[in-house]
């Protein structure tokens, strides 16, 4: 079989985690991601050693999966774009005299999504529950652009038999 490598990113969507826990169907694209700014991570796992005095090494060792998370960034500040990943609500009618505004809310949002991403080679990395977490990263300048900052800590699905992140080639 062929070498497959994920290259450069096509799309990113986020939308409803289906009604049975499941990945979801209904996605869509925030905005425009900023350039070099989309990354899977995942940390290192946690490891812990169980030691007898009697030995030097460990006599066992316990893993922890290391936490997964997606990060982009993105340059849209369409109120309705801005309530999705940092809550809030959004007045007003759209028009010249009543324009639509982001209120912010009081209080951190416990906000969950859906997440698909596919490279431009073809990957696709689907992740059926996220956590989002977004926060303001506006540098008003000449030479650069208001950004908002999207974390989603990657969780277990509540469908069973659904795994936290799936790979396919598109």
């Amino acid at each position: 079989m062929a070498e497959k490598r994920s290259i450069g990113l096509a799309s990113l969507k986020i939308g409803d985690i289906a009604n049975d826990g499941g990945m979801g169907t209904i996605l869509a694209t925030l905005g425009s991601t900023y350039k070099d700014s989309c990354e899977l991570i995942q940390e290192d796992p946690q490891i812990t050693d169980i030691e007898c005095e009697e030995s030097d090494d460990p006599v066992e060792s316990i893993e922890t999966l290391g936490a997964r998370t997606l990060k982009w960034s993105i340059m849209d500040f369409n109120p309705q774009t801005i309530v999705k990943v940092l809550g809030g609500t959004v007045t007003g009618a759209g028009t010249e005299v009543d324009p639509y505004v982001w209120n912010a809310p009081s209080s951190s949002p416990s906000i969950e999504k859906s997440i698909e991403l596919v490279s431009k080679s073809g990957i696709k990395f689907q992740i059926p529950r996220a956590k989002i977490m977004a926060k303001l990263n506006a540098k008003i300048v000449k030479n650069g652009v208001a950004l908002i900052d999207i974390t989603a800590k990657i969780l277990t699905p509540t469908k069973a038999g659904v795994a936290p992140i799936m790979i396919t080639e598109v």
